[in-house]
């Protein structure tokens, strides 16, 4: 028997593969690191490479807080659905730059830029 997995750690692990799937539509490859650092994927799209931090929440805005001390990206994911149904097609993912996460307004309306999308993407993950 395997140990049990608390509600927590799954919408945090369905959160996190769920941007692994979004990037891999748009060429980004993405995957966690051997060992846990405190960034939750590590992110590539041709010599590119971008560290990630997830924060997902089935209840509105993912509170941000815990964040490591280095990372590129925060991802936001808002789960959609209702009681154990998951609506992944209707789940907004964010894409913030760590420049950015300061002072963050979070509703929908503010983090519209940051929506994940091809040309999002593209800029965030344009040579510096």
């Amino acid at each position: 028997m395997a140990n049990p997995i608390s509600p927590n750690l799954v919408t945090g692990t369905v959160g996190e593969l769920l941007v692994q799937l979004r990037l891999l539509q748009f060429g980004v490859q993405a995957a966690p690191p051997l060992k846990d650092s405190g960034n939750d994927l590590v992110a590539l799209l041709g010599y590119e490479v971008r560290t990630i931090q997830v924060k997902c929440s089935a209840v509105g805005i993912p509170q941000i807080r815990n964040l490591p001390e280095r990372y590129h990206l925060l991802a936001l994911v808002v789960l959609h659905g209702h009681d154990d149904m998951l609506h992944l097609d209707r789940t907004p993912i964010y894409l913030v730059p760590r420049d950015a996460v300061a002072g963050l307004p979070q509703t929908p309306e503010d983090l519209a830029p940051y929506l994940l999308c091809r040309e999002h993407v593209a800029q965030l993950f344009a040579s510096a």
